[in-house]
């Protein structure tokens, strides 16, 4: 993997090599550490350590077995949640004050999601709340549930469009700073905005094909997002 960090106006290429899939990363200002995800593992990186200066991997943190696999993680203050594939567990860590990482809770899908759904996507915190994209069984829409910060649900989710089948389970959840929620249909190519009191907007804009990643701008202000086919990068204003 090859890991580009930006810092002000110099760029810094960190060549790393492991076992397994990327499939997450986040910055968790509690501990100043970007967390990054494989399918497997954990691993924290530094962005102000000197030189040689690789991710390290946090051995505490482990799936139930490797015939799981993780598939994103989200920090809460001191608490790191990482979501298993379709949402069979979800993981709850607190990292000490002497940095060790300690399971508070394993939450299982009976728990967080409804009999009949088929799983959940993403977890993805804000300053206030937990947010789960999960997708339904009967018509394979995707909804937004908020959860509290001891995953009891707070407000069920309005359901949006359909992915394309119960297997590919493909859509991307961003909070936004204003206890607002982006979501990503990766099938539809449809992004939407999930407001304060739990209303989906659709933003219209037809021409936004093969999305395969977005960033927003830390105000919540802007997004970027990355196309394939053709290649591009897009900025877009967010209301």
């Amino acid at each position: 993997m090859i890991l580009v960090c930006i810092k002000r106006s110099q760029i810094e290429i960190i060549l790393f090599l492991f076992k397994g899939i990327l499939v997450d990363i986040c910055w968790m200002s509690s501990i100043s550490l970007f967390i990054i995800l494989t399918i497997h593992s954990v691993y924290l990186y530094d962005p102000l350590k000197s030189s040689p200066n690789i991710p390290v991997k946090v051995e505490s943190i482990k799936p139930l077995d490797r015939s799981h696999v993780l598939a994103s993680l989200s920090p809460f203050d001191r608490d790191l949640y990482i979501n298993y594939h379709k949402g069979i567990h979800i993981d709850q860590y607190r990292v000490s004050p002497t940095s060790e990482w300690i399971l508070q809770k394993r939450y299982s899908k009976s728990e967080l999601s409804e009999t009949k759904d088929i799983g959940i996507r993403d977890v993805r915190c804000d300053s206030q709340h937990i947010c789960l994209s999960i997708m339904q069984h009967d018509d394979l829409k995707w909804r937004l549930d908020l959860m509290s910060r001891d995953m009891v649900r707070v407000r069920r989710g309005v359901a949006m469009d359909a992915g394309e089948n119960q297997h590919k389970f493909f859509s991307m959840l961003i909070p936004l700073q204003d206890q607002r929620w982006l979501f990503v249909n990766w099938f539809t190519n449809k992004l939407w905005i999930v407001d304060q009191q739990g209303k989906t907007r659709l933003i219209k804009e037809t021409k936004i094909k093969n999305i395969r990643n977005i960033s927003v701008s830390p105000d919540g202000s802007y997004m970027a997002i990355r196309t394939e086919k053709p290649s591009a990068l897009k900025i877009y204003k967010l209301d």
